[in-house]
């Protein structure tokens, strides 16, 4: 017989919301790999957060120079 333990969420800032302020504080823009490093999140979760942040015109992207990857960059109000 498998055991399976239910967790909760921990009190505390979302994954969004972390998400949002590190982007607000880099003016300079953003990747998704140093969103990922600096709050040690799955890619794919940044990801959804990432799209729910961008159809809310709460941020915004350009791509690099490359013209490969996305940058991630706050909306002005």
């Amino acid at each position: 017989m498998i055991q399976i333990n239910i967790i909760s969420a921990t009190p505390g800032i979302s994954t969004r919301e972390q998400i949002l302020q590190l982007i607000q504080t880099r003016t300079t823009g953003i990747t998704i790999k140093e969103i990922g490093k600096l709050i040690n999140r799955p890619i794919s979760m940044i990801q959804v957060c990432l799209k729910d942040l961008i159809a809310e015109r709460a941020i915004f992207t350009r791509k690099n120079r490359a013209g490969v990857g996305l940058i991630y960059y706050p909306r002005s109000n």
